[in-house]
């Protein structure tokens, strides 16, 4: 057996990157590090690896229980000898009793620099996280005072990190993005006022002088980011502040702020990387973002018709260009019906005076280095829409909507895709087989796409068309009610087909050109004469149906697989995973390319989609 100290260093590496650098996994809590320290004394190698890590990173943590460790003899022993002092301050929200409590890693920080042996790391990250949807930061200064007595350089800090623990967000929050959804641009600054007004101002005024104190003793911060992207409202009044500190230096900003960036000198004109709800953008100043810099863009919360005001400089007349951006995702707050007459209503113009656009823009609006695009709850039902992307390099394109709305997608831009995923939800029952009809229309359009998702929330049957024009595809997942002969007609004109994965096989009962072919449980199949395809190597199947389906299902995966003798790697559920290896070895002898197969058991099949998104 290999020792843990003698393990492979890349497979070290990837240990640590995991334990270490997981954003919300459990090795990001305070109370964790000493195992990280744990790991560190594991090898030479372990050690060179941990170290920066531990090093780099300052956490002050909040925790929203009451109960303060008491330094009983026991206790204390067991305590790791860089834990700081508890920190508390009374909690304004309702929902914790008691205090708040903060603390900080400091003294593990200072610890390390101490024995670095002339290899110091410096502190570069600052991770501010908390365990409670409405964190009060009145201990925050005095644990930020903390970390500087234990001799924690803080001007070497370039980024700011905050992390939530909760999955909550606040309802002001939502409240705001709702009314925003259907407000016109001064609304939306009034929403935003009152949604900041009803936020307690205890917490208010305790997050502005944590605000302060970071960027009075971390000056230098160049990215604010957060995990998950929805943070409470706590955090946006600390984030608010901050963002206005540093607006002019800042390259990265991902993290929802309680108010719009306003500023009468300065605009963000370094910032590369931006994550903003839409209705702080359309309060915030003109030109408050130039488009000009900008790499990675996502919108949040978006009405219909929001505005690009934000990022056109004064001398945007005609065209608003964004030279960089490679990046760009728009998450619209509702998918209700928009028509080409509510986007010309929304500006008071002539068709003849306007580009149509995505938002509400007067000028030609276009994206020269656009590589990938996410557009979600699509609410259009025109193709001008999409009209803006024609002519940029898109090579990823992931859309979702209601089917009626996403079916306006301009088919050009299939052209220059290698990825797709697309994902139709809440079909009415007038728009019954309408799915159909769209992939069929896709699937028969040319294109380069070598690797697509068609994922539909409803249960409609996939429709092939005559002649498939995706030769390039070497990955596909359907996620959508398949029956096995369809599913076969379309993989038999998909040459480089590689890994093929099918989230809800079905076997139909009218399918008698399988259900001839088979005896219960599975008896007598007889493959084709000439195999279906021979490219696929790679397989995963989920079961369609209810429990009534079980058996015909079964028996339609596996006719499959008899389908497709190039298969060298399958991955199906557990429940169903002995039924398969069963065949697989009762069959084995008569179909020899069975005995191939490597069968992988999986609680559940994970799929990777091209949703490159922005996150």
């Amino acid at each position: 057996m290999v020792s843990i100290a003698d393990l492979d260093n890349r497979i070290v590496g990837r240990i640590v990157n995991v334990a270490c650098y997981g954003a919300t996994g459990s090795s990001a809590r305070l109370s964790t590090q000493a195992q990280l320290v744990g790991m560190a004394s594991v090898s030479r190698t372990w050690h060179e690896l941990v170290r920066p890590h531990l090093q780099s990173i300052l956490i002050i943590e909040c925790q929203p229980t009451p109960d303060a460790p008491q330094a009983s003899n026991k206790n204390a022993k067991r305590r790791a000898a860089w834990k700081s002092p508890v920190i508390n301050g009374n909690s304004s929200s309702k929902k914790s009793s008691g205090t708040c409590i903060w603390q900080t890693n400091a003294e593990l920080v200072h610890l390390l620099q101490q024995h670095a042996n002339g290899v110091s790391v410096p502190v570069s990250r600052l991770r501010v996280q908390s365990f409670d949807t409405a964190p009060d930061f009145t201990g925050f200064v005095a644990a930020m005072d903390h970390a500087r007595l234990e001799r924690c350089r803080l001007d070497t800090v370039t980024s700011l990190v905050v992390m939530e623990f909760i999955g909550a967000s606040t309802a002001v929050s939502t409240a705001v993005s709702t009314a925003v959804s259907t407000a016109v641009s001064t609304a939306v600054s009034t929403a935003v006022s009152t949604a900041v007004s009803t936020l307690d101002s205890n917490t208010g005024n305790s997050a502005l002088l944590a605000a302060e104190c970071i960027a009075k003793h971390a000056p230098n911060v160049r990215s604010m980011v957060c995990a998950p992207w929805n943070v409470s409202a706590a955090f946006r009044q600390l984030a608010s502040p901050l963002s206005l500190a540093y607006l002019k230096q800042l390259h990265m900003l991902t993290i929802p702020l309680a108010t719009p960036l306003l500023s009468d000198s300065q605009t963000a004109s370094n910032l590369t990387t931006l994550h903003i709800h839409a209705h702080i953008l359309a309060a915030s100043g003109p030109g408050i973002v130039p488009a000009q810099q900008l790499q990675v863009l996502r919108v949040h919360d978006a009405p219909a018709f929001f505005s690009w005001e934000a990022f056109a400089s004064t001398g945007d007349s005609d065209q608003l260009e964004f030279a960089s951006l490679t990046a760009l995702g728009i998450d619209f707050a509702s998918d209700n019906v928009v028509t080409t007459a509510d986007f010309y209503s929304s500006i008071n113009r002539t068709k003849s005076s306007v580009h149509v656009t995505m938002g509400r823009d007067r000028r030609r609006v276009v994206f020269p280095k656009l590589h990938s695009l996410s557009v979600s709850k699509v609410p259009y039902t025109y193709a001008e829409a999409w009209r803006m992307f024609i002519g940029a390099p898109v090579r990823r394109l992931a859309v979702a909507g209601p089917y009626a709305h996403v079916r306006y997608v301009d088919t050009r831009l299939l052209r220059t895709l290698d990825s797709l995923d697309v994902h139709t939800v809440g079909a009415e029952k007038s728009s019954h087989g309408r799915f159909t009809s769209f992939v069929k229309m896709l699937l028969g359009e040319d294109s380069n796409v070598t690797c697509a998702w068609l994922r539909h929330s409803e249960a409609f049957p996939l429709s092939v068309p005559e002649t498939v024009r995706w030769s390039q595809l070497t990955e596909l997942c359907l996620a959508a009610y398949v029956p096995a002969l369809a599913l076969l007609l379309l993989v038999g004109q998909l040459p480089s087909l590689h890994r093929l994965v099918v989230q809800r096989i079905a076997g139909d009962a009218c399918e008698e050109e399988i259900d001839g072919k088979m005896c219960a449980p599975w008896g007598n199949i007889t493959a084709p004469a000439v195999p279906v395809s021979t490219s696929v190597r790679e397989l995963q199947m989920h079961m369609g149906g209810g429990p009534t389906a079980r058996i015909p299902t079964l028996q339609a995966m596996c006719y499959v697989l008899l389908c497709l003798p190039g298969v060298r790697r399958l991955a199906v559920k557990q429940v169903y995973c002995d039924y398969v290896r069963d065949f697989i070895q009762s069959s084995a002898q008569s179909h020899p390319a069975l005995a191939n197969i490597e069968l992988v058991r999986h609680v559940f099949i994970a799929a990777k989609s091209p949703m490159f998104v922005l996150d």
